[in-house]
């Protein structure tokens, strides 16, 4: 459910915005887009790091499970960021983005913001997030999609989706 409200959001933003604006591809130079569109990744998993840790720190981190107005929120913030990367460089990079997000390099930026901001008082980890072998938090992505929903995704399966979304999306921006 969470992924057909995300697309619905997006699919609204992107029929409601002017045909002018898919123009502005034209108006930024190719290293602009590679910065815009990663810097709103980094950018992206950082609010999503910062966002849920402190959620699992008010409501306590046993069994924590973020509320759907949180996940609403995420869907949000991502349709404003598609919509700026839109407005700004065109369609291709508001595509690249949404690639990079799907294919879950999003995911391992939020676990690499996890080691990178080590003092943060909510973080009691051992090791990198990245611990698991298996997880079940891919259930969106295109290979979760094509499992029963819920059942666990391997690590390295998840690493390969990711080298393929990000090879896959850094071309669209060329």
């Amino acid at each position: 459910m969470r992924v057909s409200i995300k697309l619905l959001i997006l699919s609204l933003l992107l029929l409601t915005v002017p045909y002018h604006r898919a123009q502005a591809q034209a108006d930024t130079s190719r290293l602009d887009r590679y910065a815009y569109v990663l810097g709103s990744s980094l950018v992206f998993s950082l609010v999503d790091y910062i966002g849920y840790n402190l959620l699992k720190k008010a409501h306590g981190e046993q069994g924590f499970k973020a509320p759907a107005s949180y996940r609403i929120a995420e869907g949000l913030s991502q349709a404003a960021i598609t919509y700026f990367l839109y407005s700004v460089c065109g369609l291709k990079s508001a595509i690249a983005f949404n690639l990079i997000w799907w294919t879950w390099n999003d995911d391992f930026a939020y676990y690499e913001w996890e080691q990178l901001l080590d003092f943060f008082p909510w973080d009691h980890r051992s090791g990198s997030g990245l611990r698991f072998r298996e997880y079940n938090s891919a259930g969106w992505t295109p290979i979760g999609l094509t499992r029963p929903q819920g059942s666990m995704i391997a690590r390295s399966t998840l690493i390969a989706q990711a080298v393929i979304g990000f090879s896959i999306s850094m071309p669209i921006l060329w």
